[in-house]
Order: C-alpha cells, then structure tokens, then sequence
C-alpha cells in the first residue's frame, strides 16, 4: 500500500486537516494530474522537463486543483489549491478545494502524497509521514520552474488584494463554523 487509508476518526473530526490545508503533492502526483489532462509527460529521465509555459498553462485552467507553496526556507512545491485561492499559495491556511461536505472528492488513488500518507489517530493526532526531507527531495528538480511561477504572479496577486480578500473570506467560514 502507498500510504495509509483515512480512519474512522476522519469522519468524526470531518476533515479537520483539510480545513486548514491543502494536501501536498510529490511530482509523481503533478504528473498523474497532466496525463490525465491530456497532457503528454513521463517520470524519470524526462522529469525536469516539464516546460514553464505548459505547466503554467495548467494551472491557470478553471477546473485547476494545484498551487504552488513556499515552505519556510524557500523550498517551493505544489499542494492542493484552498477555496477561493488561485494557483499561488503564499503559505495561507484554507479549506482544500477538494472537501466535500461528504470528505474528500478524490478517491484514495487520486490524492496527493500528502494526503495518502497523512497517518490518522483514534486520538486525533494525525501525523504527517511524508516528511519535509523528503519533500525537499522529491521537489529539487523543480525548484526554478516553481520559483519562476511564483516570483512572477505572487506580487500581482499580493498586489490587487487578493490574497487578503481569500483570508478574510476563510476567517469568516471559520467563524461560521464554530457559531453553528
């Protein structure tokens, strides 16, 4: 198995990790997601050579589940894209855009790395298995791609306010949520 099936504890909590964070992706995740598309692409050898234009390209598409993150350090990755947000991340919190009221949209086989290998607990203290060293591993090849993505768009986006307008909007569901 890669990774561990959600516990019943998921279900009772409703899916309290993701209303503070998308899943993270590993590649092999992004390139799952562009074959899928129609998107001609292959692991391996041909793995860094995903150009800038059809990645962007994908993640500007309406139906895009993906934003590109900054951890702390610089190391750039994708995770799943919160509500209201675009495809640049900017370390927010939010609701992944993959919660249903009923869990999760994706099938277990769909999710990103990191959701497959977040580890549930009777006790609710979930514990996250694919590390940040392995992160940085998986996500080394690509970190121009993603910076240049970033360093283009997260000033445009910080810009027009958009990402103040997708914290307030999250803050005020929160709200919602713990008045009910």
């Amino acid at each position: 198995m890669d990774g561990f099936q959600p516990g019943e504890e998921c279900i009772i909590c409703q899916g309290k990790c993701c209303r503070e964070h998308g899943c993270v992706l590993a590649p092999c995740d992004l390139f799952r997601a562009l074959r899928g598309a129609g998107i001609p692409c292959r692991m391996g050898d041909e793995e860094g050579q995903i150009t800038r234009e059809t990645l962007l390209a994908f993640l500007q598409r309406e139906e895009n589940l993906f934003a590109i993150d900054r951890m702390h350090g610089g190391l750039y990755f994708l995770r799943m894209r919160h509500k209201c947000y675009n495809f640049i991340g900017v370390d927010a919190m939010g609701e992944c855009v993959a919660l249903t009221e009923k869990g999760c949209s994706l099938s277990y086989e769909e999710r990103p790395k990191g959701g497959r290998y977040l580890k549930s607990s009777p006790d609710f203290h979930c514990a996250q298995q694919y590390t940040a060293e392995m992160m940085a591993e998986d996500w080394a090849p690509f970190q121009e791609l993603l910076q240049s993505i970033w360093e283009e768009y997260e000033p445009k986006f910080e810009a027009d306010g958009t990402f103040d307008r997708c914290d307030e909007e999250y803050f005020r569901w929160m709200r919602s949520k713990t008045d009910t």
